[in-house]
């Protein structure tokens, strides 16, 4: 069972506002004051109500319980209720403190929406509370329970632990004291819940030590911190030196590599604390298999960059089990973080929040060149932070994309995750080029700089092009594309349809079920025939013949501009001695004979896909959808229209990005 949404009302800094989660990772980061210690607060608040609800009446949930009864346990015109002085999950130090803009009118309003599996099936449930002031205590209901409790006790029938779902707050570790009571189980979950399991850090320690019900959870627990700390190149051991039975303080001491000599673990340095902490929380013997919630408010506060790349890599190994928050200012520990798993919040009462992944991408100015901006740039800049980021990025990326601009950045980043099932955890960087020309102009200097850059390999090895088609015919086409990884070790792929967009074309039968689930998606009152769509689709690119001749065939002026496009790249990358021979071998007085031939051989096939420019995309898919009264704009609506690809839905033409 996961958190897929909250959904927060008048909690703190939040007037009302909605997130979507990551069923495993989540990394909010933003600027001082925007909120990201109050969404862990709210999250450790609704676990704190959900337990006092049902944590103490699970062995009642049952088919056969009677919920009047349960409703009616309480004396209370508004149903069952729990007052409570004081909240454990946040800080306040008034009554008001918790409430928006600490107006207690305001009823706060904590929902979750969870899902589960069971026997293949996928559960859905709303889970909510509201907190009110009465007299001197928060009055704190389950919102709409007459509507959700019945519904609420035949969810937890398929889970095994769901009455029970733990909660781990951690916060930043400086030191821990010289000395350490040991503490009883309560006392021990107490303090986490109140934020202060460094000071139960010994005990904690000392359980998972002497766990009986899984012997291997503690050198699981020590290999982890090892890999973390260490890179696997030292060990870390710890010595237990008290008895719960015989001893007051509970004693640890620890040492690193055999030549060491044991000293007490309040020696170690503030990160390596702050790594057991947090690792302590995922191994914690109280785990449940339904749901741990596992809180860290700026956990790396102490920590090295190449430390936090280890530990968000151990992160996300726990996410069978467990659900993981983490807020943080740190821009090695953001650029680590995939985009599916980040999020910015900001400084505003009324939002929705979504993770980078979901955002629109930047738009930059026309004939733009050089590295197209990493969606974490703007991020990490409001923070403070600006130089060579994108540079950094590179660097650090799996690949740099090189491509002829902006938009197919965005579309082939959007296709890039979908193309990997279940989720693409790749780092890309777009390097836009701006045209055909100036890629076999500039290349040339980049495999120089390139080659001499080196992370785990040099810049150049994992680089890759894509480009558009353009006019060339089939010939070039396949040649070029192959000469580029021959002569320059330069992955390349180009499509046979004239542009990214016009790969639509090449099956028009995907295009009519895509264009379903658009129209759907716009109006979900409209009953869409996909029959009738493809049919309108093979009319409408069946016309294309007509326009093809006409604004080409039959145009010298198209002819001759043609013909130079083709000279002049056929010098250029004779002149750069790019490809080591001249790819283009062909004549002046040629030229105009291979465009006209080319084109003729495209209306003879009925190939309208290989010469059909934007406007015409745009063209056969607004003549398909006059039946549904829309229209679509192919540069405003075509990044929308790929954000319905599914398995379904992939052409053929795509299959190159599930090796990129």
């Amino acid at each position: 069972m996961k958190i897929q949404k909250i959904h927060l009302k008048n909690f703190k800094s939040f007037q009302d506002v909605e997130i979507d989660l990551d069923q495993n990772l989540n990394v909010f980061t933003g600027i001082n004051n925007s909120g990201k210690t109050n969404l862990i607060e709210a999250i450790s608040l609704w676990h704190e109500c959900f337990n006092e609800f049902f944590n103490d009446r699970r062995k009642n949930l049952n088919i056969q319980y009677d919920d009047n009864e349960f409703l009616n346990a309480q004396e209370d015109n508004d149903g069952y209720c729990v007052y409570k002085q004081n909240l454990k999950s946040i800080r306040s130090s008034n009554l008001n403190d918790i409430f928006y803009q600490c107006n207690n009118e305001n009823i706060i309003e904590i929902t979750c929406f969870l899902t589960g599996v069971s026997q293949f099936k996928e559960r859905k449930i709303e889970i909510g509370f509201s907190l009110e002031i009465s007299g001197s205590n928060y009055k704190i209901k389950q919102s709409d329970i007459l509507d959700t409790f019945s519904t609420f006790k035949q969810f937890v029938l398929f889970l095994t632990n769901v009455g029970n779902i733990n909660a781990y707050y951690a916060s930043p570790v400086a030191t821990i004291r010289e000395s350490e009571k040991f503490a009883t189980t309560p006392q021990i979950v107490e303090s986490i819940q109140k934020r202060e399991s460094v000071e139960v850090i010994r005990n904690r320690l000392y359980a998972l030590y002497n766990n009986q019900r899984d012997l291997t959870l503690y050198d699981n627990f020590v290999a982890d911190l090892s890999y973390i700390l260490f890179n696997r190149e030292q060990n870390i051991e710890f010595f237990i030196k008290s008895d719960i039975r015989q001893d007051v303080n509970v004693k640890i001491n620890y040492k690193i590599e055999s030549k060491d000599i044991e000293k007490d673990i309040s020696l170690l340095g503030s990160g390596t604390l702050q790594i057991i902490v947090i690792l302590l929380n995922l191994y914690s013997i109280e785990q449940q298999t339904d749901l741990n919630l596992i809180l860290f408010d700026e956990p790396d506060s102490h920590i090295h960059r190449d430390i936090q790349k280890r530990l968000i890599e151990i992160l996300t190994k726990f996410s069978e089990g467990n659900q993981i928050f983490i807020t943080t200012h740190n821009e090695s520990l953001i650029r680590q973080t995939p985009l599916h798993q980040l999020f910015h919040l900001e400084d505003k009462p009324n939002n929705y929040y979504q993770p980078l992944s979901k955002q629109g991408n930047q738009n930059l100015a026309p004939h733009f060149k050089g590295i197209y901006p990493s969606a974490t740039n703007p991020i990490i800049s409001s923070l403070g932070d600006t130089d060579g980021l994108d540079f950094i990025n590179a660097i650090e990326a799996d690949k740099i994309i090189f491509v002829e601009g902006q938009d197919d950045a965005k579309a082939i980043y959007l296709l890039l995750q979908k193309a990997v099932t279940p989720r693409n955890t790749k780092k890309y960087v777009f390097w836009i080029l701006g045209g055909i020309n100036n890629i076999f102009r500039d290349i040339p200097a980049y495999k120089t700089i390139f080659s001499q850059i080196k992370n785990d390999k040099n810049l150049w090895e994992k680089s890759v092009l894509i480009f558009d088609r353009d006019f060339l015919n089939d010939k070039y086409w396949q040649k070029i594309p192959e000469k580029m990884e021959e002569k320059l070790k330069l992955k390349t792929y180009v499509s046979q349809a004239y542009t990214f967009e016009a790969i639509l074309l090449t099956n028009l039968d995907y295009l009519s079920k895509l264009l379903g689930k658009w129209i759907k998606k716009k109006d979900s009152t409209l009953d869409v025939n996909q029959q009738e769509i493809y049919q309108l689709l093979e009319l409408a690119y069946t016309n294309l013949g007509k326009d093809i001749k006409a604004d080409y065939l039959d145009n010298d002026k198209y002819i001759k501009e043609t013909a130079y496009r083709y000279r002049s790249l056929r010098d250029r990358i004779k002149e750069k001695d790019l490809l080591g021979e001249n790819v283009i071998n062909v004549t002046e007085f040629d030229l105009k004979d291979l465009v006209r031939n080319y084109l003729q051989d495209i209306l003879d096939k009925e190939e309208y896909f290989k010469f059909s420019s934007k406007k015409y995309v745009e063209k056969v898919i607004q003549e398909s959808l006059k039946a549904y009264d829309m229209y679509f704009d192919i540069e405003q609506d075509f990044l929308d229209l790929l954000n319905h690809v599914d398995k379904s839905i992939w052409f053929a033409e795509w299959d190159f990005l599930t090796k990129v």
